[in-house]
């Protein structure tokens, strides 16, 4: 891209150019005028998103798939990248395979109930037997008609089955409620996992536009070092980042008025404004880093190239051509004479230069 000015430029509208007569000679007279005066300073630097996000993982592995690229659009929630989850997944089987055989000691017709139950029917039974049997007894020892020993011992026996039931009904509700506790177990194991072997699929956690991708497929990553996978970015607020050199690094100050140009819109001049200078210069690079905003189209991409010109100094100002001064003097053309006049002279560009102190408006000077 051409640059807009030089480093430090002026931005003026000059006077015009007269022919005057001095000993027979013409020569060439400028008139000095009050003109506006602008100086601005060169930038470069970069489109960025105001507000963007870092995709990191959360777990380690290999890339094992990649689905986008820079530049496109992405939803909230979208898959970005798939790390291996292999060894996850065997763990999910596991669990699930564990999970399905308890569920399967629980159905009211397994054979691990099935026998469960028939102990418990057994000992009932035996119970119940022991129960009528007893009663006969009773009876009959009440009407003397058996020795109360007799009696006693069926009372034992009817005790014995009692303890017999119960202890088996015992065994069946434990092992009921163990098996329920170990599918509750089970379950949360398996959806622990699952929540798990989620965290391998990444995913954006924003609308926005993929600025930067750090990792190809088949690249190892590890949670516990630098994990950058993704940047992602809102593509409507952008910002953008200049880098100016230190030697005009003191000028620039918060607010200032900003002139972009793009090399996707060539033809065009946007304004904006310095929002952020740098307290801290870049000691490799020599320069300090501004941030301005500025009302960019929304096609605009991320890290498109930017070249500025900061306006540092907004005045009038007199100035006459570079080729009217000379060592500290410029000769004035006054009443047909030449007059020798020192001047304190500005800054210079395109030809110009500014005059701070010898000349006033109206003045004429020889232009050699």
């Amino acid at each position: 891209m051409k640059k807009l000015f030089f480093p430090l430029g002026v931005l003026l509208t000059v006077g015009a150019l007269l022919v005057v007569f001095y000993k027979s000679n013409k020569v060439k007279v400028f008139v000095v005028e009050e003109r506006p005066i602008k100086k601005v300073v060169y930038a470069s630097g970069y489109v960025k998103p105001v507000n963007y996000v870092v995709v990191k993982s959360e777990v380690s592995g290999y890339i094992q798939e990649i689905r986008v690229k820079e530049g496109d659009k992405v939803k909230k929630g979208q898959i970005l990248a798939v790390i291996d989850p292999g060894p996850v997944l065997a763990s999910l089987k596991e669990a699930e395979e564990r999970l399905k055989l308890v569920r399967e000691r629980l159905r009211e017709d397994s054979d691990y109930r099935k026998s469960l139950q028939e102990q418990v029917d057994i000992t009932k039974r035996n119970m119940e037997q022991a129960q009528r049997y007893l009663e006969r007894r009773k009876n009959l020892s009440e009407r003397g008609l058996i020795p109360k020993e007799q009696y006693e011992e069926a009372k034992r026996s009817y005790e014995n089955a009692k303890s017999e039931y119960q202890r088996a009904l015992a065994v069946y509700e434990d092992a009921i409620t163990s098996l329920k506790s170990e599918e509750k177990t089970l379950y949360a194991n398996k959806e622990k996992i699952k929540r798990e072997i989620e965290r391998y699929y990444i995913r954006s956690p924003v609308d926005g536009i993929v600025l930067n991708r750090y990792v190809e497929v088949g690249d190892y990553v590890n949670y516990m070092s630098d994990n950058k996978l993704f940047s992602i970015g809102n593509e409507k607020d952008k910002e953008v980042v200049l880098n100016v050199d230190e030697e005009y690094a003191s000028m620039i100050k918060r607010g200032m008025k900003v002139f972009l140009s793009l090399d996707i819109y060539p033809d065009k001049v946007f304004e904006g404004t310095v929002k952020l200078v740098k307290e801290e210069l870049d000691r490799n690079k020599k320069t300090l880093e501004v941030r301005a905003s500025a009302p960019l189209p929304a096609e605009v991409p991320a890290g498109a190239t930017v070249e500025a010109n900061i306006l540092v100094e907004e005045k009038k100002a007199l100035v006459i051509p570079i080729s009217a001064y000379k060592d500290g003097y410029v000769y004035k053309y006054e009443r047909v004479r030449k007059v020798k006049v020192p001047v304190k002279v500005g800054s210079q560009v395109d030809g110009y230069i500014e005059i701070i102190e010898g000349l006033k408006k109206g003045d004429k000077v020889i232009v050699e």
